[in-house]
């Protein structure tokens, strides 16, 4: 079973060459190497050039203007060979046998895609505080988790996925100016409606947190990124739900059942609703990524903000994405 890797890549040059050699260091040898290189304007392609160089066979290299990781997802994808295609970020590594224990599962299963946790390192390779993506638990059904928390993020990052071609190509090419960046979510949220998708709670590789990271946010969120992370929500449920037209699905994704949309949404307007009240608080404590002590306190934290409305209903309470 051959497996193809890509890696988009943007200025990540420093970090470049161990996302490379954590590839080709795999005990699986059926492997070819996607690189695509979107239109960086640091050393990343001479890093790429000569490390293609020392393995002409395994690496595949392809230079194009930038497209975001969307675009470039499409040109690995369209690039790349292999029965399974499993994605990598430039600043992320994997362990040796990685490949090795998603094949198992590919082998052994009839699922079409596998998903892994990742610990949590510096630009350094220090691991910080023992911390890893590990989240809740989920079920091999993840469209069933996906309509009953209205697209809620809980799922590995980029460098965790792994799919069959034949379930891929019913979803690329994808959008690249809809999914420029997070384009992970476009395929865990696509393909979860494809068949099953096993997620492994293995740490199988490092996600690199460095402050260059798109995705990374420092300090508190500002009134303008909130708007922005729920037009992006927004978006997604569309493409999501537009997709399942496409291919026939019954259902649809419902945004009311997203907790932090809601309850984001709730506090944009900063004025007392008994309905939505009573509504997100069934949300709380129902949300199947809490524990019951983080039902019970984010459900307390959530009407102590509410309770504000009805002494200040013009008053913009802080938000949360909690």
């Amino acid at each position: 079973m051959k497996v193809s890797v890509i890696i988009s890549n943007y200025n990540y040059a420093r970090y470049l060459s161990r996302a490379i050699n954590s590839v080709l260091s795999q005990t699986y040898s059926d492997i070819e190497l996607v690189i695509v290189d979107d239109g960086s304007s640091d050393d990343s392609r001479d890093v790429i050039t000569q490390i293609q160089a020392q393995a002409p066979d395994k690496i595949k290299a392809i230079f194009q203007a930038n497209q975001g990781q969307g675009g470039a997802f499409n040109a690995g994808f369209e690039a790349a060979s292999g029965e399974i295609i499993a994605f990598l970020d430039a600043d992320d590594v994997w362990q040796p046998h990685k490949i090795q224990r998603i094949v198992e599962v590919f082998n052994t299963s009839d699922v079409v895609g596998v998903m892994h946790h990742l610990d949590i390192i510096d630009g350094d390779d220090n691991t910080i505080n023992n911390a890893s993506t590990q989240g809740a638990k989920l079920s091999e059904d993840l469209a069933s988790v996906i309509l009953s928390t209205g697209n809620a993020w809980c799922f590995p990052p980029t460098s965790g996925l792994a799919y069959r071609r034949e379930a891929l190509q019913k979803v690329f090419p994808i959008d690249p100016v809809k999914w420029r960046i997070w384009a992970d979510g476009c395929i865990i949220y696509c393909t979860a409606f494809l068949g099953k998708i096993k997620t492994l709670h293995e740490n199988l590789g490092s996600y690199r947190i460095h402050g260059a990271n798109n995705h990374i946010t420092k300090g508190a969120v500002t009134n303008e990124q909130e708007a922005k992370s729920q037009v992006g929500i927004e978006m997604t449920n569309q493409y999501i739900n537009d997709f399942l037209v496409r291919i026939g699905y019954p259902e649809r994704v419902d945004l009311s059942r997203n907790l932090q949309y809601r309850r984001t949404k709730y506090y944009q307007q900063s004025k007392w609703d008994i309905n939505e009240v009573w509504a997100i608080s069934r949300l709380i404590l129902g949300w199947p990524f809490y524990t019951a002590q983080e039902r019970i306190y984010y459900l307390a934290r959530f009407l102590f903000k509410s309770a504000k409305f009805l002494a200040r209903p013009t008053v913009h309470t802080e938000s949360t994405t909690i």
